[in-house]
């Protein structure tokens, strides 16, 4: 029954579209004839209405009402082919008109969907029997609802660039304005620890030796500095904080966190770059430079912390090459954790006691290997039994090989070198050679020195007795009236004498003046002091009001005391005098006494740089 009910509406509709016709169409009051609404089947029970484009010709109308036109939804009036050739037909209905399916709803806007050709039509598959005679949602929005929706999500993802745009520049200029604090921050008030500070020199020569303008980030160097990576994190954080060292580019705007106005809060240290700052030096080499001078003059008095962290370091070296040589050639299991201690403990104790990082490592390979031996011999053990053993065997082994010769094997490269090992054994070696020459330079002037006390003991007691103003001159009084009367400048009439003159910088000069040409290199009053260690020396010591002017002679305090004298600290040009036994004048410093001095010289300067 309901397929005939639907047959009789659509005949009754097609009836009624025969008679609607015939109808002449209204006009509007203007005169005009109102638009005519082509609705299919007919006017009384449309389904589909016709709607033309602006600017068609009527044979273009014909062919788009001939190409709509239908009985029955799911049937066409005509075929295609009936219509035109099937090319020009289809194009000629897409550029001229539209159908809108009066029935079908669009969900979004309650309006007609619409369709410009039949596969569209099929496409919505309500071209059938079935079509719905009374209005009903369509599947899918409208044309105009997807068009619109596409415009305010393009719209919208405009908006929310520009808004990512405008956070990202504020984040940029707040990162930037946080590397500039950084980089031109003011000079630190305090000074590393000894540890601290072998880590800042470490880092230092690395960009000097490498010419970079900047080191890391940390997340991408492929080594350490001091042994592992959150211990490399705690040194550059508590270096940054002092002022030590500047966060630096290249970085990225994700080095940072931000608050919520996009401003930065704080930094992932192990994400930026670093260098040293500009108080150090206008420059990356300049500063890195200043650097290294600052931290070797500083850990020259904290050698033995030096030697400490240089130990601690090896020692860890020599568990990471023991766990590997179980893990990687044995196929054991790795120490186990709470034994891990231990082996730090005993490997430091080792080296402390003397033994070469080289000999550790020959005693940790026979501790392993000793340990799976015993392993493949003992069955039923549990798992890390071998490498807990390991430990235990490492123990023992330095323990047995007290006064006994130990082999050395090289470190392989396997086994991690912190950047801090390389530099603190060069430290500890440049220190040695500093120490050795150092007592090289004070055996040799001890050796100058004893002789000559020996020689002139030996003179004094058998050489002929001198006169005390033996080599001087005499004052002229009838030279100094004729001047006078002649009104000529004073002369210089004191004798000429060979002096040695050290500078506050350290420098020693061997000069030849007269007296007062020497006290004008001197400078103001001075003091003579007798070198109770050498008595055919003394020395003139300038006397300053306000000693805080005038630099400290630290080389001239060194070289007093060596001589025998005991004046405390010194400031300004010191000058060293021969004065023969019995004369009260000086004279000419002989060459022995200037390889005196110049010995003496030698052991203060090498005493003053360690």
């Amino acid at each position: 029954m309901g397929k005939r009910d639907r047959r009789r509406k659509r005949q009754q509709a097609k009836q009624a579209a025969t008679a609607g016709q015939q109808q002449v169409p209204e006009r509007e009051p203007s005169g005009l004839p109102a638009p005519e609404r082509i609705l299919l089947p007919t006017h009384d029970a449309p389904l589909l209405e016709l709607h033309f484009n602006d600017g068609i010709t009527y044979d273009a109308k014909d062919l788009c009402r001939a190409y709509w036109e239908f009985t029955q939804p799911g049937t066409w009036a005509r075929n295609v082919a009936q219509i035109g050739q099937t090319t020009y037909v289809s194009q000629t209905v897409r550029t001229s008109c539209l159908v809108s399916l009066l029935t079908v709803l669009c969900p979004g806007c309650t309006m007609p969907i619409t369709v410009t050709s039949r596969s569209e039509m099929t496409a919505t598959r309500l071209w059938n029997d079935d079509f719905p005679l009374e209005p009903v949602p369509a599947r899918a929005v409208c044309q105009d609802c997807r068009a619109n929706a596409q415009a305010q999500a393009a719209a919208e993802k405009a908006l929310q660039q520009e808004r990512a745009a405008a956070a990202n520049k504020r984040k940029v200029d707040s990162a930037s304005a946080w590397l500039g604090r950084s980089l031109h921050a003011d000079e630190p008030v305090t000074y590393p620890t000894p540890r601290q500070a072998l880590g800042l020199l470490a880092l230092a020569e690395i960009i000097l030796r490498n010419a970079l303008q900047s080191f890391g980030p940390l997340e991408g160097v492929g080594y350490t500095i001091t042994a592992s990576a959150d211990t490399d994190i705690e040194l550059f954080r508590d270096m940054f904080q002092a002022h030590w060292i500047a966060a630096t580019t290249p970085a990225t705007v994700n080095c940072f966190t931000y608050d919520e106005d996009d401003q930065a809060e704080t930094m992932y240290v192990n994400a930026v770059c670093w260098t040293f700052p500009r108080w150090l030096g206008p420059t990356a080499h300049e500063a890195a430079t200043a650097a290294v001078d600052l931290m070797s003059k500083y850990l020259v008095d904290h050698t033995d912390t030096v030697s400490d962290t240089l130990q601690s370091l090896e020692a860890g070296m020599a568990v990471d090459y023991l766990n590997g040589l179980l893990t990687d050639r044995y196929g054991e299991l790795p120490i186990p954790e709470h034994r891990l201690p231990d082996a730090y403990e005993h490997a430091l104790k080792a080296l402390q006691s003397g033994y070469a990082l080289e000999q550790v490592i020959s005693m940790a390979w026979m501790s392993a290997a000793a340990s799976v031996a015993w392993g493949q011999r003992t069955p039923g053990l549990k798992p890390g039994a071998v490498s807990s053993a390991s430990v235990t065997n490492l123990e023992r082994r330095i323990g047995f090989v007290k006064d006994r010769p130990v082999q050395h094997y090289d470190v392989p490269n396997s086994v991690p070198r912190p950047a801090m090992h390389s530099t603190a054994v060069r430290f500890l070696a440049e220190r040695q050679a500093e120490r050795q020459e150092a007592e090289a330079a004070l055996a040799r002037f001890k050796a100058i020195h004893q002789r000559i006390n020996s020689r002139e003991v030996l003179e004094q007691d058998h050489g002929p007795e001198a006169s005390p103003d033996a080599g001087w001159k005499t004052f002229d009084a009838q030279t100094w009236f004729k001047d006078l009367a002649e009104g000529k400048t004073e002369r210089d009439n004191s004798p000429v004498v060979t002096f040695a003159a050290v500078t506050p910088t350290g420098d020693l000069a061997i000069q030849t003046a007269t007296e007062a040409q020497m006290h004008d290199e001197i400078g103001g009053m001075t003091e003579r002091l007798p070198l109770d260690g050498t008595v055919t020396l003394d020395a003139l010591v300038p006397v300053f009001i306000d000693r805080e002017t005038h630099r400290p002679n630290p080389v001239a305090t060194r070289m007093i005391e060596l001589l025998g004298g005991g004046f405390g600290i010194v400031n300004g040009t010191v000058v060293f005098l021969q004065t023969p036994v019995g004369i009260r004048h000086p004279s000419d410093l002989d060459d022995d006494h200037q390889e005196l001095l110049r010995a003496a010289h030698a052991a203060a300067t090498a005493s003053a740089e360690r």
